[in-house]
């Protein structure tokens, strides 16, 4: 009774720095989102990964044998790579013809763009770009995604007429 008689309702308010002029002007017990806590000005509070957006670039026509390592292999004479993404297929595990490649550094990234662009790899000629964002997906307007979950119509997301008995016979 103690707590809720002083305004607390039962919860203990965290990294407040004592009083309500260190949260930010919250009165006690409010919540206070990271970036208006005490010590973090809105400006410097980013997510880390943004930074590594910037250095990303989407390689584009590559073969259905590369795997990540050889990507590791081509782009790691421009510079020190933090991450490398070859996009597979869910069902077969081969590779669907994209990538994205991130370096520590853009300078290094945009060494490996200018060096690589229509550069011959595993018989194809590579198209390089730089990553964009991923734009926020609104639910309500996608309505190409299937609902089962398994990347392809199941009998209740399509317009077909599916006879159900063909499945209590085999």
């Amino acid at each position: 009774e103690g707590d809720e008689a002083a305004g607390g309702g039962g919860w203990t308010q965290v990294g407040a720095g004592g009083g309500t002029a260190g949260a930010g002007g919250a009165a006690g017990g409010k919540y206070v989102p990271p970036s208006a806590r005490a010590g973090i000005t809105g400006s410097s509070f980013k997510p880390e990964r943004r930074t590594d957006d910037l250095n990303t670039i989407r390689v584009t026509n590559i073969s259905e044998s590369a795997t990540e390592a050889d990507l590791q292999e081509l782009f790691k004479p421009f510079g020190r790579i933090s991450r490398v993404y070859l996009a597979k297929d869910k069902e077969t595990f081969v590779s669907r013809g994209f990538a994205f490649v991130s370096f520590v550094n853009k300078d290094d990234a945009a060494k490996a763009m200018e060096r690589l662009q229509g550069y011959g790899y595993d018989h194809l000629i590579l198209k390089l770009e730089w990553a964009r964002p991923n734009a926020p997906k609104d639910p309500a307007t996608s309505g190409n995604e299937f609902r089962s979950g398994y990347g392809k119509a199941l009998a209740q997301d399509t317009k077909e007429k599916v006879s159900y008995a063909s499945n209590l016979t085999k």
